[in-house]
């Protein structure tokens, strides 16, 4: 099992430029392009769908034995992160170095948990439903769901109504949060660990 998720692994990592060429490949050609496309460019583009597919089933396998294996995870995500743990020294280091990703890591989870919760609207109201001859206004809100639900606008409010700012949760997709999040820990963890190493080794030059 071993041998072949490492082989898995090798083939998922060399891969990813194969995989990224084929998904430029695909979106660039559109369905509309391939009713004229001839035989050649209509098989290329199923060779590259093909590709595709078997490279995010060995996405979603190897995502799976991460989350069920202990030795691969270790070998594998030291790896990403470039953990090293050659003494005791390097052993409490990780420690310290982990202890402060994952409370850093906690802090930006929630101040994104609050930004996806507040709601902020600031418009203008017709003449007619002016408060005090004001027709400025400022809403105040806050959305919390567990699910995603497209929100359909009522057009009565929107004729009535003119946004000169509307604020209703994060601008960017889920995708890229989780992203940016995977991107972090990674620099978070290594410059902790440098900064604690620099720091050990001024003490001892003491």
């Amino acid at each position: 099992m071993k041998k072949l998720d490492s082989i898995l692994l090798k083939i998922f990592l060399y891969g990813i430029p194969v995989a990224t060429a084929c998904a430029i490949f695909s979106y660039s050609y559109g369905p509309e392009f391939l009713k004229h496309a001839t035989g050649y460019v209509r098989l290329l583009y199923n060779l590259a769908g093909l590709v595709l597919a078997f490279w995010m089933m060995l996405a979603l396998y190897l995502s799976v034995r991460l989350l069920i294996s202990g030795s691969f995870r270790d070998k594998v995500l030291a790896k990403l992160t470039f953990i090293k743990e050659r003494d005791e020294r390097e052993v409490v280091l990780t420690g310290k170095a982990t202890k402060t990703t994952f409370l850093t890591s906690l802090a930006i989870l929630i101040f994104l948990f609050f930004l996806s919760c507040f709601q902020v609207s600031i418009y203008r109201v017709s003449p007619e439903k002016a408060v005090d001859g004001k027709t400025g206004a400022i809403s105040l809100g806050l959305g919390f769901s567990l699910l995603e639900s497209s929100k359909q606008a009522n057009p009565n409010d929107t004729m009535q109504k003119k946004d000169l700012f509307s604020y209703t949760g994060l601008p960017i997709s889920t995708t890229a949060v989780i992203l940016v999040l995977i991107i972090w820990q990674i620099i978070s963890y290594n410059y902790s660990m440098r900064r604690l190493s620099r720091s050990i080794e001024g003490d001892m030059l003491k």
